[in-house]
């Protein structure tokens, strides 16, 4: 049987994580406000590189349900084909 401490322990391990990548999180997004502050051009490079990227996987995601959707009508037919 579990102790109540031991499942306080589980979450307080979580929190532990959680406030270090807020942390992390903040800093770096101040260091970007700076950035762009000084250097506007960088927010257009920024954004400019987030469009390009999400593209990406956008495009990789559509081509892999492409074919999660062709191997399943593939398994489908073969499975009626049995029946």
């Amino acid at each position: 049987m579990m102790k109540i401490m031991d499942v306080f322990d589980f979450f307080a391990d979580d929190f532990s994580y959680a406030w270090k990548h807020s942390l992390f999180q903040g800093i770096l997004f101040l260091l970007f406000g700076i950035l762009i502050l000084f250097f506007p051009q960088l927010l257009v490079a920024m954004i400019a590189s987030f469009f390009a990227i999400i593209g990406i996987i956008m495009i990789s995601s559509a081509l892999r349900m492409r074919n999660y959707r062709k191997r399943y009508e593939s398994f489908r037919g073969d499975l009626f084909d049995i029946l």
